[in-house]
Formats: C-alpha cells, sequence, structure tokens
C-alpha cells in the first residue's frame, strides 16, 4: 500500500523491499537493508517492529499506531526544541553583528580611533582575540543547542 499511495523517496525504497521480498530475501533481511538504506530512528523502529510482529505474533495495527505517536511526538518535540533554542541562535548572530556595528559607529563618529586599532601591534593582538572569542563564542552556543531528540 505505501509503494503504491505514498510519494517518492518513500514510495522507491518500498518498491525495493517489495522487489527484494519477491526475489526470494527473507522479509527480516528486507526489512533491515531498508533500515540500512534509509537513515532514520523512525525507520528502523518500523523494521524492527515488523520483524519482532512476524517472529512473535501479536497486533500489527496496535504497534504500528504506538510507531506513528512515537514519531509524531518526537516531531512535536522537535519542533518545541526549536522555539526554545532560538533565543540562543538570536545571542549568536548578535555576538557576532555587534563588534562589527560597534567599528562601524565608532569609525564615523570619531575617525581616529579606528587607525590606532588597525596599526598599533597592540590593536593587532587585541583584534585576534577578540576574534578567536568570538569563534569560541559560536562554538560554544552551536553546542548549547544542539539537542538530539
Amino acid at each position: 500500500m505505501v509503494a503504491q499511495e505514498f510519494q517518492d523517496p518513500v514510495k522507491s525504497e518500498f518498491h525495493k523491499l517489495i522487489d527484494e521480498i519477491n526475489f526470494g530475501v527473507s522479509y527480516e533481511d528486507a526489512l533491515r537493508n531498508l533500515a540500512s538504506r534509509i537513515d532514520s530512528a523512525d525507520v528502523k523502529f518500523f523494521s524492527m517492529s515488523v520483524i519482532i510482529q512476524k517472529q512473535s505474533g501479536g497486533n500489527l495495527a496496535e504497534i504500528l499506531e504506538s510507531i506513528g505517536r512515537l514519531i509524531r511526538e518526537r516531531l512535536k518535540l522537535k519542533g518545541r526544541i526549536h522555539v526554545l533554542s532560538s533565543e540562543a541562535r538570536l545571542s549568536a548572530v548578535i555576538l557576532v553583528v555587534l563588534p562589527f556595528v560597534i567599528v562601524t559607529v565608532m569609525a564615523i563618529i570619531n575617525p581616529r580611533y579606528l587607525p590606532t586599532l588597525l596599526n598599533d601591534p597592540f590593536g593587532h593582538a587585541l583584534m585576534a582575540v577578540s576574534i578567536t572569542m568570538m569563534i569560541l563564542g559560536i562554538i560554544f552556543i552551536k553546542r548549547m543547542i544542539a539537542i538530539k531528540v
């Protein structure tokens, strides 16, 4: 049914699954091949559930309903995490843009400050330290908001 009613790429992957089963590959191996071709935890849950259900019996419709509920809840959680981490992403953008805005404003207000920073070796050291700290701040913020679901 999936191979007939869904759109690509799901349709083509399930066609491959059907072809493997029709050519004599066992259900378990065909489902494992499907899970290895598609790098998704949801497909791995699906294939393992069908394999376990086929070996031990049980209600496949109930198992698929539980997997569907699990997938929907994971998507909701990912959305909430994305919303909650947006503040950290905005902070990262501000941390990157703000120094350049301040340098531009300083160059407009008092043009004598900028040549001192650019020509003095101490100014070069300050800029190197500042850029290094900006890069470390960006890396730190990215690691803080990289939440796996």
